[in-house]
């Protein structure tokens, strides 16, 4: 299940049945022309198996067989019977960060987080980003639990290596890019500063493209930090 977060616009047949957990007794591809029909045969198909099939774009040809014209599908056509396996994967990735984070909390008090700041792993567990208004927040939400939770006055109160750590300065970068989109604000160089370390941090999670309308790069992005952050932790986890 660890791997559905890095799948792309598209994703083959054969790997969409393996993560809704639909398993064929056998398969065979037939070519009329230029028309290729992939078949499955399954045994024991339930009414529900058999609805989901015919939402993804199968068609029945008789009793448990079923084909369809295409090896590949686009994900946004099919996200709503992906988005619970998403949601799975947030959750145990944010279980994980909880107990690594209570786990330094036994060694160290480096996070003194405020109720406000507690809440937000409980608001963001399962909860998917897909859009750039939702991502902001879960950017915000990560820099106060993380950054300004381990804040004396203005100093941070983790090593210099753990402050390098590509998680730490992603969301300190975003931060600093939505917070501020006005060059007035901070004066003309350090606002082409923050956008410089934006771009960097933006096609770190969105390699393939900049984030757009669609709500797939922007759940990818989010499990990538999740990703790096558990990354983080560990690395915080030696340090204490």
């Amino acid at each position: 299940m660890d791997g559905i977060m890095s799948i792309d616009e598209n994703i083959g047949i054969d790997d969409l049945l393996g993560i809704l957990e639909i398993t064929p007794d056998d398969s065979a591809n037939l070519q009329d022309g230029e028309d290729i029909y992939y078949f499955y045969s399954f045994s024991n198909l339930s009414d529900e198996t058999k609805e989901v099939l015919l939402e993804i774009g199968f068609k029945e040809f008789k009793e448990n067989i079923f084909f369809i014209q295409t090896d590949t599908i686009r994900i946004n056509l099919i996200l709503d019977h992906l988005i619970p396996l998403y949601q799975k994967n947030e959750i145990e990735k944010w279980n994980r960060i909880i107990n690594k984070m209570a786990r330094i909390h036994e060694k160290k008090h480096v996070f003194h987080p405020t109720f406000r700041q507690i809440m937000i792993s409980v608001t963001w567990k399962g909860k998917l980003t897909q859009n750039e208004d939702e991502f902001k927040s879960f950017i915000m939400d990560l820099c106060l639990l993380f950054r300004e939770s381990c804040k004396k006055g203005n100093r941070f109160t983790i090593s210099e290596k753990c402050r390098s750590h590509n998680f730490w300065k992603i969301i300190g970068d975003l931060r600093n890019y939505y917070y501020s989109h006005d060059a007035e604000h901070w004066g003309e160089q350090r606002y082409n500063e923050a956008i410089d370390k934006a771009n960097l941090a933006f096609k770190d999670l969105f390699p393939d493209q900049y984030p757009d309308k669609k709500p797939i790069p922007y759940i990818n992005a989010q499990s990538k930090l999740l990703d790096k952050c558990l990354d983080f932790l560990d690395l915080l986890i030696g340090e204490v």
